[in-house]
């Protein structure tokens, strides 16, 4: 029945494409269809701590869980977004807890547990509420683990292992550490001796196998305090997945924290070849730290030494969040991209004291309420204090000056802010305006040059929406805003906003720019679209649509749209960067990373040297088209980029009519993007699923038609110049 289910939804998709006649010919003009020309910032990205393991797999760390922590469970709304729950509608029939039986599923979602060694543990991809990720102990010795509170200081316990044998050593273990040939690798961690343990020893073994350590490192001196112990050693043989084990004596008690083990090439604590794939992708502007997760974010929790950042809970989502990955790491890694940084700033409100979670009992075990974001003036005061930290030099500010005691001399440079995400849980429209003068005004002092947004969408029970009170929200906020964060399609909606944004900037000699910061690539009729939309039932779910062929297409046509808006539309930001059940332009197994099917049409954009869009005589492209076309000059107008999307079953001939533009072209470079299926997806094994094809050849057009032939479910580009 799924199958069959499955094959009528593509074939709804193909019956349903809007397309021109195959002999049809596009007649082009010398009209550009905007003032200005496309923002050379379109192309954003978007980078959400606590939710779908983005960063965690993009970080060199290699323990999971590195402090041991207790583990938050999954919130249910993070199972919704995964398509883990049998029944959106009945909560109650469970969820999916082998993550392995997904398609998106690769080893940087396992979630390896800590367990007492030797012994056979859970499998990494086996997460439910009841998780801990700590196995207490193994039939095959008398060695227990127990979460013991305190510690070193690094998290809110610690773990106590006990070897009960009196003759024979015994472990504390964990699995899915992927070592690499001729790699060297740094380990340290907090050890504490609680009875009879002089001495331990770090053991590495083939995973699986217990017979013979690969390395094996004798640990001395060991005390009745916390001491950190550290090594490093080179893997000169071995390349695969190791065990990675700490033995203690028979008869002695240890306490153990703050563990760490990384490969020494590091980038700055990323891992290099995440960020040469993420170089591929040469995003303009990267969104951080959320989303949802941004509205509970503290982002002094991410600054400093590592040892000195406590892991919290990730509040939004459920799950760990490690704070390894703070400020300073983002801002390398835009900086290495060469992208803008935009930051997602926690705006304060009294109800978000307890805001509501799916486990309230979890919350009051930990005695969590969020009394330190009740206060507006406290929150622009963080916020104004997170501005000094990224921007001010040395000695003009004591949040400067803390960032060069943490390493970095020169600032960051962060230039986009936006004020919060999907505020309509906490604000009302006009409520939230007023919110965003008080934060403006406070980081504005310490940095005038930065750019602040205002959120421009959201709606509350018996309130107009944002949208529609957005002149009440421009006539108190604008003077102190410099751009619009938006949730929009790239077509009536974007439309409608865009009007409202010119009208006030001309009646205020304002220069306020729309963006859409949290992007999805739905397509713009989504009743139509069963594909990206369908549930369970129908044997596809959003999870799944999203790391396809189809999916990736989808993005391309709605970024002509966005194209067509001209540079008032800043940029879009892309949700997300990586991991996250396939939601994704790229995926980081421990093995390799790569770029998705979005990833591969986003590679194409950022390269592309589209700037003027010009308008057709006979022919205007909608967003929700799946088969279209788009002509542009480049920046210079000396280049013609014509571009093509073809989301049909069928291979078509687009014939270019260039009569009026009166210019000579001799040369044509053609990038196009394919696959074999609508459905296909790159994987770590198969990592041109997506193919690409670059072409060049001389032509010689002085006017008439230019045609370009292109297979279904293609994306082409061409360059004439």
């Amino acid at each position: 029945m799924k199958i069959i289910t499955f094959f009528l939804i593509l074939l709804a998709i193909t019956y349903t494409a809007q397309t021109q006649p195959d002999n049809y010919t596009f007649k082009l003009t010398n009209h550009e269809i905007a003032s200005t020309p496309i923002s050379p910032l379109l192309y954003g990205n978007f980078i959400e701590l606590g939710y779908g393991l983005q960063v965690e797999a993009m970080w060199s760390e290699m323990f999971f869980n590195r402090s041991f922590e207790k583990f938050m469970p999954y919130r249910d709304i993070n199972k919704l977004w995964y398509d883990l729950v049998y029944d959106e509608k009945n909560m109650s029939k469970g969820y999916e807890k082998d993550w392995s039986k997904f398609d998106w599923y690769h080893s940087g979602y396992d979630h390896n547990s800590w367990f007492a060694a030797p012994g056979t543990p859970v499998k990494g991809s086996w997460i439910a509420d009841s998780s801990t990720f700590i196995i207490t102990e193994t039939p095959e010795r008398k060695v227990f683990l127990t979460s013991v509170a305190g510690g070193s200081g690094h998290g809110r316990q610690c773990l106590q292992v006990s070897n009960r044998e009196e003759n024979e050593w015994g472990a504390v273990a964990q699995e899915g550490k992927f070592f690499r040939k001729g790699e060297t690798y740094d380990f340290r961690g907090m050890i504490k001796s609680i009875s009879r343990a002089n001495e331990a020893e770090v053991r590495f073994y083939p995973q699986g196998k217990w017979d013979q350590p690969i390395f094996k490192l004798p640990l001395k001196n060991l005390t009745i305090n916390f001491s950190e112990q550290k090594f490093s050693f080179k893997n000169t043989d071995f390349e695969g997945y190791v065990t990675f084990s700490l033995w203690i004596p028979g008869g002695s008690v240890i306490q153990i924290d703050d563990f760490s083990l990384k490969p020494e090439n590091n980038f700055y604590g990323w891992r290099p070849d995440v960020v040469e794939v993420f170089k591929q992708l040469k995003p303009k502007v990267v969104r951080f730290p959320g989303g949802c997760f941004a509205s509970f974010y503290d982002w002094k929790e991410g600054i400093g030494s590592y040892s000195e950042r406590v892991p919290q809970d990730s509040y939004f989502w459920g799950g760990l969040n490690y704070n390894d990955v703070g400020t300073a790491e983002y801002a390398v890694l835009c900086k290495a991209a060469g992208a803008e940084m935009q930051m997602n700033v926690n705006v304060y409100h009294p109800s978000k004291r307890r805001y509501d979670v799916d486990f309230p009992n979890w919350q009051d075990d930990m005695g969590r309420e969020f009394t330190k974001f009740m206060s507006l003036t406290d929150g622009a005061k963080s916020a104004a204090d997170w501005v000094a930290y990224c921007n001010l030099p040395a000695g003009k500010n004591p949040m400067a000056d803390l960032r060069v005691k943490h390493g970095y001399k020169e600032p960051f440079g962060a230039k986009y802010w936006e004020l919060d995400n999907e505020v309509a849980r906490w604000f009302e429209a006009e409520d939230y305006a007023w919110a965003v003068v008080v934060y403006s005004k406070a980081m504005k002092a310490v940095d005038p040059t930065i750019q602040i947004g205002m959120d421009s969408y959201g709606e509350r029970p018996g309130k107009p929406t944002y949208h529609e009170d957005i002149d009440k929200m421009l006539e108190i906020a604008g003077p102190y805003i410099d751009f619009l964060a938006d949730r929009a399609d790239a077509n009536k909606t974007s439309a409608y906003m865009l009007e409202h944004i010119r009208a006030y900037n001309k009646t205020h000699g304002t220069h306020i720019k729309y963006c859409d910061t949290e992007w999805l690539a739905y397509n713009t009729d989504t009743n139509r679209d069963a594909y990206n939309m369908a549930k369970r039932e129908g044997g596809v779910t959003k999870s799944y649509a999203f790391s396809k062929w189809l999916y990736a297409l989808n993005l391309l046509k709605n970024f002509l749209s966005f194209q067509r808006l001209g540079d008032h539309m800043l940029f879009v930001n892309f949700n997300n960067l990586a991991n996250t059940h396939s939601q994704s332009a790229m995926e980081t197994p421990k093995e390799g990373a790569y770029l998705t099917a979005s990833g591969k049409a986003l590679q194409l954009l950022s390269n592309s040297q589209a700037a003027w869009v010009l308008s057709f005589e006979n022919y205007t492209p909608e967003a929700n088209n799946d088969y279209q076309v788009q002509a542009a000059w480049d920046i210079n107008r000396k280049k013609l980029i014509l571009s093509i999307c073809n989301r049909t079953a069928s291979a078509k001939t687009a014939n270019f009519d260039l009569s009026e533009l009166s210019k000579s072209f001799v040369k044509s470079t053609t990038n196009q993007l394919h696959a074999d299926s609508p459905v296909a997806m790159n994987t770590l094994q198969n990592q041109n699923a997506i193919e690409k094809t670059i072409s060049e050849k001389k032509v010689r057009i002085k006017s008439g038609n230019y045609s370009v032939s292109v297979p279904a479910y293609s994306f082409t580009e061409v360059v004439l110049e």
